[in-house]
């Protein structure tokens, strides 16, 4: 191995498809180098090890050559698999597609990959699904550039549970008796309480608006596959 291989990062596998007859394709989220796509050769080949460790929601320590854009895996160790099932797995396929939309390639997060992993526990758990996708959510939004204030309104004066109010992305919360948000519920999510179903639902309803300013239209494949399992259940 040369100077320029990294030794044993954390990692988590984003996203994997076939390469040829025997390798993948895989896009990696790493701590200390942000995503990157990844090329392994001849793991698909019966007697390869890595074969099954190479699947999303699995945390790992992986071993790669730098060189380039499209860097070569050397090796993979296991850590610790999140066994995720049902709503818990969609969910888990939603928080990795915004990973991959929000964060620009090669730009470390190391407090977000932090976020990440314990998202994927809480989420294994299957204790307060709709709490950690609206946590997560925030501190994605944060972590990429575009954080809300959340406990004061666009006139600087604090939010007041006893108001309504919408977003506008050029000034921030607004006055507004018939808008999307209630102040309870601004400043549930500023103090990170425990949010109930009221408020829980228009908490989803609030990230929505924020995600979908900053997405421009681009659809959430795992939105839609979502919201069609829920139809379901």
């Amino acid at each position: 191995m040369s100077d320029s291989t990294v030794y044993l990062q954390p990692a988590y596998i984003l996203q994997h498809r076939p390469y040829r007859e025997t390798s993948l394709l895989l896009e990696v989220f790493t701590r200390d180098y942000g995503i990157v796509s990844m090329l392994a050769k001849g793991v698909r080949k019966q007697k390869s090890k890595s074969a099954g460790l190479l699947l999303p929601f699995t945390a790992l320590k992986l071993s790669f050559s730098d060189r380039g854009e499209l860097k070569t895996l050397v090796g993979s160790e296991f850590v610790r698999q999140y066994p995720l099932e049902r709503l818990a797995l969609y969910c888990g396929f939603y928080v990795n597609e915004l990973v991959q939309l929000f964060l620009h390639r090669h730009d470390p997060h190391p407090a977000l990959f932090a976020v990440y992993r314990a998202a994927l526990r809480d989420l294994t758990l299957g204790v307060g699904i709709e709490q950690t996708l609206r946590y997560f959510e925030l501190d994605l939004l944060r972590e990429a550039g575009y954080e809300v204030e959340l406990a004061v309104a666009a006139d600087r004066a604090p939010i007041s549970p006893r108001e309504r109010y919408d977003y506008r992305a050029d000034q921030g919360w607004v006055l507004d008796a018939g808008g999307r948000a209630s102040g309870t519920t601004l400043l549930a999510l500023a103090k990170r309480d425990r949010l109930q179903d009221g408020i829980a639902a228009e908490a989803k309803v609030i990230l929505r608006q924020l995600l979908d300013g900053h997405l421009r239209g681009r659809p959430l494949k795992s939105r839609e596959v979502l919201a069609t399992m829920l139809k379901h259940l």
